[in-house]
């Protein structure tokens, strides 16, 4: 059986272990937070299959973290917890998109049949549908970088199941690299020293905001073509923004050295390049692509 990453979230130290003790045998392997920040960072680290995570965290977190869970991973079926809660915070949280709700202590036959009924949910891996040579997808976002995260869960979730979790961590950092680039510095026309400037002096947000003011700029979108060649056993990842392009040839021909810089200019494709050598720009420098072996 393929092993489902489940992420469980609450501050009870003995909560998780009895949640992890009682999932043993059953095909999933447990990762573990206490707090919504750790939380946050680890479901964009690790992309877990499913998350388990109790409504009183702290600081009456439990909702907002769900909102968020949800507007970032759409796909990830949440299963919320808690101990008496009341009738209109379980009803809030259904609306919100958890997939079910356990009473806590939660017992072992809840949590297996809760377990099921978010394996249900969860997107097929395309690798096991028999006689399916080759499928495609094309998807067309905007330019809000709030928006990235979101689109880097579904992209993960639809496509890259099939890779082992360090190659989806690596494939998940190039993909965002490359996704910012095609938002910021391409349909926003935000140039490099203008971000860096703007970071330093706390500022960056509302240069965003600046820029997507701009109705030239905030209608401009990002494409995005994704193959699952079977026959080819790969998968192929093609990015194209709507802004003038940039000179990649000089930024691909430097050390791979400049990546232990922290203030370089294109430092993120480089080190995307790093994982994935076949990264490759059309001669604009506003279409790139990637392509990951199967095998």
């Amino acid at each position: 059986m393929t092993s489902d990453h489940l992420l469980v979230i609450d501050p009870c130290l003995d909560t998780q272990a009895h949640i992890a003790e009682h999932v043993q045998g059953r095909g999933f392997s447990v990762i573990a937070a206490s707090d919504p920040a750790t939380a946050l960072t680890t479901i964009d680290m690790a992309a877990p299959d499913i998350v388990i995570t109790d409504l009183f965290l702290p600081e009456a977190t439990g909702l907002t973290l769900l909102r968020e869970l949800k507007a970032r991973h759409e796909l990830c079926p949440v299963i919320v917890m808690a101990k008496d809660a009341p009738e209109p915070m379980i009803v809030q949280a259904l609306r919100i998109g958890a997939a079910d709700y356990l009473h806590k202590p939660v017992t072992e036959e809840e949590l297996a049949h809760a377990l099921q009924r978010a394996r249900n949910l969860l997107p097929g891996d395309l690798a096991d549908v028999p006689g399916l040579c080759r499928s495609e997808y094309r998807v067309t976002v905007d330019s809000d970088p709030a928006h990235i995260p979101g689109v880097l869960s579904w992209l993960i979730k639809t496509t890259a199941l099939i890779l082992p979790p360090i190659r989806r961590l690596h494939l998940r950092g190039a993909l965002q690299e490359l996704l910012f680039n095609a938002v910021e510095h391409g349909n926003l026309e935000i140039q490099y020293q203008e971000k860096q400037t703007a970071l330093l002096e706390g500022r960056y947000e509302q240069l965003l905001a600046d820029r997507l003011a701009q109705t030239r700029l905030r209608r401009r979108r990002v494409t995005m073509h994704l193959l699952h060649d079977k026959d080819a056993n790969c998968l192929v990842y093609r990015i194209i923004d709507e802004g003038k392009g940039f000179k990649w040839r000089s930024l691909l021909m430097r050390s791979h050295e400049v990546c232990k810089s922290e203030d370089t200019n294109g430092r993120g494709i480089l080190l995307a390049r790093s994982f994935f050598p076949c990264l490759a720009y059309n001669e604009p420098g506003n279409e790139v692509t990637i392509t990951v072996p199967l095998s």
